[in-house]
């Protein structure tokens, strides 16, 4: 009579199982001495450009609280009746399924400066649940600097009259790597640069946080020498 594994054998069986395409795959990683990571286009620099911002809880940013960090740009205003609150609700869900990775940072720019005062900005973080979130500065500071920075960032910010809410902006992100370059995934069907995220978009909102870790273990690897 054939025998058949006791229940403790099966379990050893899938252990087994499960172990060893593992070991295999850390063994070939150490003999190979590198691990290979799918990688973000370079679009272009992002812009050298000084500023000096106030956060939601007042404390100035300027360019240098940048260094360091993988960010996600984009504007906005409080008041927005379209599509901000559409774009800030999926970009909370990026934001949320990476709290983990402490070095990337959202920086969201109002476009409204004269009305978004930080103790706006504080009620708008509030809105949305992240109003104790350190990663995610909104920012407010002069008004022809954030359009001028809008532009250099390939993003539109600029007053509209006949806009709702009197205000034109993109409803796209940038991201930048931590040496303030600004990087995108190549399009699989064209295999054209992507450039820019539209917020509005769930679906390009996934792709965000997938390109968002690609570029966090990269850096990872970058401070470790490798």
């Amino acid at each position: 009579m054939a025998q058949y594994p006791s229940a403790a054998g099966k379990k050893w069986i899938l252990a087994l199982l499960l172990v060893v395409p593992v070991t295999v795959y850390l063994l070939s990683v150490l003999l190979s001495g590198t691990v290979q990571f799918r990688s973000l286009e370079k679009v272009g620099p992002g812009p050298d450009t000084a500023f000096s911002f106030l956060d939601q809880r007042g404390r100035t940013i300027t360019q240098d609280s940048l260094r360091g960090k993988i960010v996600v740009v984009s504007f906005f205003f409080t008041s927005c009746p379209t599509v901000c609150p559409a774009m800030n609700m999926n970009l909370k869900q990026v934001h949320d399924r990476l709290m983990a990775y402490k070095d990337i940072q959202f920086v969201s720019i109002s476009v409204d400066p004269e009305t978004d005062r930080p103790e706006v900005l504080m009620d708008y973080a509030e809105r949305f649940g992240v109003e104790k979130s350190k990663s995610w500065w909104f920012l407010t500071g002069n008004r022809d600097l954030t359009y001028r920075l809008a532009n250099l960032y390939y993003l539109v910010a600029q007053p509209d009259a006949g806009a709702e809410g009197g205000f034109t902006h993109s409803q796209t992100a940038v991201l930048l790597d931590w040496e303030g370059n600004i990087r995108s995934r190549l399009e699989e069907d064209t295999e054209q640069i992507k450039g820019v995220y539209d917020l509005t978009s769930p679906h390009q909102a996934d792709e965000l946080v997938d390109d968002l870790r690609v570029l966090a273990k990269e850096y990872r690897s970058v401070k470790m020498g490798r």
